[in-house]
């Protein structure tokens, strides 16, 4: 019986590693002439420039991996960050590929964390806190971008709508945490209407519960004990907040190094109000990785404000291309890394 279940489980994974495959197949030829327009962009822009904008995105997704890593500090998890980064890569064409807000590429570290003999609620709370922290830090430049396009009268509705859903996602998020934290009974009859609706439906096609008898209680309990351990472990907290808020930095410092590229000087509020709308956007939107919706609204954005048209298009797809282009490709070639399809056991 175990032997069916753990040849079940392979066929799945390779199931699901082809369908990735597929979907990345798809997408190159859906976007290859976005591709091709990007390369030939940058290609435009001042080298020296344009080289520093791709290494502050290196330095970026450094401290993005530095977020995670103290994220799972603060559950009592250890995870080396040159662990997490190709983790970080892979979520990023997870995401790309596979739309959840975020919830796909999660899995990824879950289910490492797991092969590590640690606590999956633990690395799921931990997975919590690393959206909260990075909508925390980046709030500050999203009420400094919201209120700079509001003194020049440029805020439209769609900006208005993607921050309030932003912050009502946060708020979601940080309720979550402190259910935990202050309702374990609340939380554990939660998970447990989950654990019913996710059994209901799958028995459907398997005539058998994919969720245990116990999982609810077991897996309420560890994440109130993560959440403790998050309230009480104060300074990895801290330094979660501070290295989402360094990430956000050298996000706009690769932005503004774009501008400088294509000669177009550029206001700090300016700067802020662009990218402020391109990440909320971003966060919120439904398409992968709001590819589409962000290079729009941050142009339309940078436009309204001053920016001609042509430098603008050039500038938001060029820093498109750096934060999610190359990310995406790298994911895919260290996909197979993962221990979610490279692990046989």
């Amino acid at each position: 019986m175990k032997a069916d279940r753990q040849k079940g489980a392979q066929a799945w994974r390779r199931l699901l590693l082809l369908l990735l495959l597929a979907a990345f197949a798809w997408l190159g030829l859906t976007r290859r002439a976005v591709v091709i327009a990007t390369l030939s962009t940058l290609a435009r822009g001042q080298w020296q420039w344009v080289t520093l904008a791709l290494l502050l995105q290196v330095l970026f997704y450094l401290l993005y991996a530095g977020l995670y890593q103290a994220a799972f500090s603060a559950v009592d998890i250890k995870a080396r960050l040159l662990r997490l980064l190709p983790l970080l890569f892979s979520s990023v064409f997870i995401n790309t590929v596979a739309p959840s807000l975020g919830a796909s590429g999660a899995v990824l570290f879950v289910e490492d964390a797991a092969s590590h003999g640690e606590s999956p609620a633990r690395a799921a709370a931990a997975m919590v806190l690393v959206p909260v922290a990075d909508a925390t830090a980046f709030s500050v430049l999203l009420v400094a971008g919201m209120a700079y396009l509001f003194y020049q009268r440029s805020l439209h509705a769609y900006e208005v709508a993607s921050a309030v859903i932003l912050l009502l996602l946060n708020l979601g998020l940080t309720l979550l945490l402190l259910l935990g934290l202050s309702r374990p009974g609340a939380l554990q009859s939660l998970l447990h209407w989950l654990q019913q609706t996710v059994n209901t439906a799958w028995q459907r096609l398997r005539h058998r519960p994919l969720l245990a008898q116990g999982w609810a209680e077991r897996n309420a309990s560890d994440f109130a004990r993560a959440a403790q351990a998050i309230r009480d472990n104060g300074r990895s907290l801290l330094r979660a907040l501070g290295l989402a808020g360094a990430a956000n930095l050298a996000n706009l410092a690769s932005l503004y190094a774009l501008f400088l590229a294509f000669h177009q000087p550029v206001a700090f509020g300016v700067l802020v109000a662009g990218f402020a709308i391109g990440v909320a956007l971003s966060l919120v939107a439904i398409t992968p990785q709001g590819v589409g919706v962000v290079e729009g609204g941050m142009a339309l954005a940078y436009t309204s404000l001053g920016i001609p048209g042509p430098v603008a298009a050039a500038v938001v797809l060029g820093f498109r291309g750096l934060n999610v282009g190359l990310p995406v490709l790298a994911g895919f070639l260290l996909l197979r890394r993962n221990r979610l399809f490279a692990r046989r056991r």
